[in-house]
């Protein structure tokens, strides 16, 4: 989800006092010697980026408050770890502004399309759409990898599927809590209106990621492996 008005000076103060302490820690410990070492790893983290900032380009706008998008981040923490996976969100982010201001810009002229962007909602949107779903995906792995009955079903699955539907409605209330807090009268007035937008992306989102889970667990385990190692070694 992605704010598409300017935010308030608390909405933005709260949002840089949750993003910056997280992705700073991310940027600590994120493992770069083995994103280094790999060409593959280094592939699949680029194309990441580019691929999540292409694709919330495709988000549905309620009443030019609000954009709603599948977020994809839970099948990005499954497979790059959860420091990797922020690193990953911010950066699809400034992509996505950037495929924001070719596109407006090949519409409306550069001048317009600059005064069109809104950089002040990338910790907002930030936090919504990738620490919020990050950090939700980090418990469902902690919880599935203490289940007694360990397969890669139970991962795919119970993380990539049921995970990430969990994930919307987590969305949602992080999101009313944050808007509340910050007084944000416009926004929170939309999920007030437009909540169950929530619940009906948890399919698409579910899908969505269970798919793309499925796919790299079966043909690419070993990208997955790399990253999750205490699921696969687990007893």
């Amino acid at each position: 989800m992605n704010l598409l008005l300017p935010p308030s000076l608390i909405l933005l103060g709260l949002s840089l006092a949750l993003s910056l302490p997280a992705l700073g820690w991310a940027l600590w410990r994120a493992p770069w010697r083995q994103l280094a070492v790999s060409n593959q790893r280094q592939h699949a983290f680029f194309a990441a980026i580019l691929a999540l900032g292409l694709f919330w380009l495709l988000q549905v706008e309620v009443r030019d408050s609000l954009g709603f998008h599948p977020m994809l981040i839970t099948v990005v923490t499954m497979i790059f770890g959860w420091h990797l996976a922020l690193v990953i969100g911010a950066l699809a982010l400034v992509a996505l502004q950037l495929y924001r201001l070719a596109l407006w810009g090949s519409l409306d002229g550069w001048a317009q399309a600059l005064q069109a962007l809104e950089p002040a909602t990338l910790p907002v949107d930030f936090v919504l759409s990738v620490l919020v779903p990050a950090s939700w995906t980090l418990v469902v792995l902690f919880l599935v990898d203490r289940w007694r009955f360990k397969n890669p079903f139970t991962y795919f699955l119970g993380v990539g599927f049921f995970g990430a539907m969990l994930s919307c409605l987590w969305l949602g209330a992080a999101a009313f809590a944050l808007f509340y807090a910050s007084g944000s009268e416009a926004p929170l007035a939309v999920l007030r209106e437009h909540g169950l937008l929530f619940v009906l992306m948890m399919f698409p989102e579910g899908f969505c990621n269970g798919a793309l889970a499925t796919v790299f667990t079966i043909l690419w385990p070993d990208m997955v492996k790399t990253y999750r190692d205490e699921w696969y070694l687990g007893d």
